[in-house]
């Protein structure tokens, strides 16, 4: 893991919920929760290597291969 690149996201992820949250105080509750968890799946998302990761074809074929010779 690049702690550099850790660091630096959780910077710009934490920039952006301070500046963000001052203009959400009223609105409801569902848009601040609804902001936190698109916010932190973006976070998420951002520490991995997704250029190097299988695509979803990959998992699917994972999943049933084994069920191939029942099919």
């Amino acid at each position: 893991m690049k702690w550099g690149a850790f660091i630096g996201t959780a910077v710009v992820v934490s920039l952006i919920f301070f500046f963000e949250w001052t203009r959400m105080k009223q609105s409801p509750k569902k848009d601040k929760i609804g902001f936190i968890l698109l916010l932190f799946i973006g976070w998420i998302f951002s520490l991995f290597n997704l250029q190097q990761m299988d695509g979803p074809i990959t998992w699917v074929e994972a999943i049933f291969k084994p069920l191939e010779k029942y099919m």
